[in-house]
């Protein structure tokens, strides 16, 4: 039988984009999705169907449900929340409007597609155990699962990403309560602690600080290594995916791996050092002690006044 997966965000040059064209690849029946289907011709003309889906909008979520129960009669295998958006900013220079932005994609946006297509995920699990007349054991050949695709700076206070990073860590907690709860339907939810890969979802580029920012003396930093940060050392695209599409096709798949440059460092401090040891880490990494002295400094200066 062949199994079904919808996948958000495929446009061009980014992690769902080439996941659909591993998943295609291995014989899976691919329903991509991007705001823009312009943006995905390539998974067209190789006869993956791409549909619209602005996962901010609930009209558009619904749409997209309808036309997905027509195309596989009301079931679906695999749901990849790969859907995302980043900005750099500090924590006193970010805007709330800014940051809501963020969350409705983020994090708003990934709970409404994933409650849309839970009653699909179910019905999949349900048929196969109908076909299997068992109701003991594990009747599910291939039992249905969600894909999140999360980042290890959902358990790291990176420098200029607070918003991102919070909205990371809300993905984590929100799929590991969805694990829990949908664990009686037979739905499987796996995580995925996606580390530094090299893909066009990264497009700083002439990130600047205000004028008046109390950055300002880190503002070569902020403009350098806080606008690169996720692209230095970043792993190839295509030997990420084809780790990742492995994992997405078990039998029984883990519900978190680690992923991407950097993860494996993530993992290890997350098990084994307090979490206050990133404070000195991104400290020294970012020269964060110049703030500290620029700020001393400037106190001084202004009592001599």
């Amino acid at each position: 039988m062949q199994r079904t997966v919808l996948i958000t965000g495929c446009s061009n040059g980014g992690i769902g984009h080439e996941l659909a064209l591993q998943l295609h690849s291995k014989g899976m029946k691919v329903i991509a999705t991007a705001r823009k289907v312009s943006t995905m011709t390539e998974l067209t003309a190789v006869g993956i169907e791409t549909l619209e889906l602005d996962v901010t909008s609930s009209e558009s979520i619904q749409r997209l449900k309808t036309q997905v129960e027509k195309i596989t009669g009301g079931t679906l295998d695999v749901l990849v929340n790969n859907a995302g958006v980043c900005y750099e900013a500090t924590v006193s220079d970010d805007t709330v409007p800014s940051i809501k932005t963020l969350f409705d994609v983020n994090v708003f946006g990934l709970i409404g597609t994933t409650q849309a297509f839970i009653p699909l995920l179910i019905e999949s699990n349900k048929r196969q155990l109908l076909a299997s007349g068992s109701s003991s054991g594990t009747p599910f050949a291939f039992a249905a699962r969600i894909v999140q695709i999360g980042s290890i700076t959902a358990g790291m206070p990176m420098p200029f990403y607070s918003a991102y990073n919070a909205s990371k860590a809300a993905v984590l907690q929100y799929g590991n309560t969805l694990r829990v709860e949908l664990a009686p339907f037979g739905v499987k939810v796996i995580t995925i602690h996606s580390g530094k890969v090299q893909t066009r979802f990264v497009r700083w580029g002439g990130a600047t600080l205000p004028e008046d920012s109390v950055f300002s003396p880190v503002k070569d930093v902020y403009e350098g290594l806080g606008a690169n940060v996720f692209t230095l050392r970043a792993v190839p695209l295509i030997p990420y995916v084809q780790e990742l599409s492995g994992h997405i096709v078990k039998p029984n798949p883990r519900a978190f791996y680690w992923m991407g440059n950097s993860s494996g460092l993530a993992r290890v401090f997350d098990l084994f050092f307090p979490r206050t040891l990133w404070d000195t880490l991104f400290g020294k990494l970012f020269q964060l002690k110049r703030l500290a002295v620029a700020f001393k400094t400037a106190a001084v200066n202004s009592a001599r006044l």
